[in-house]
């Protein structure tokens, strides 16, 4: 079985997008509980299995959060800089 890296990194990716959309859009705590802890398993197994470093989860987590954050709040800092 080939372990296609760039497609969990998506996946992983997507999960990050839906936790921080979750808190940013002041959903129900479950909510958010549940789209975190999917986001921070798959983190971790992510780590476990070797398939992504430190640095580049940190990256893809920082990029997330910016990416959910100018989603809900288009007239943020963000904006600003434009």
């Amino acid at each position: 079985m080939v372990i296609d890296r760039e497609k969990l990194v998506r996946a992983l990716r997507e999960r990050l997008h839906e936790a921080f959309l979750a808190r940013y859009q002041g959903s129900a705590y479950a909510r958010i509980a549940r789209a975190a802890g999917y986001a921070d398993g798959y983190m971790q197994a992510l780590l476990d299995a070797g398939l992504v470093g430190e640095k580049e989860m940190l990256s893809v987590v920082g990029e997330e959060r910016q990416r959910a954050f100018r989603t809900e709040n288009p007239f943020g800092p963000a904006a600003d800089a434009a």
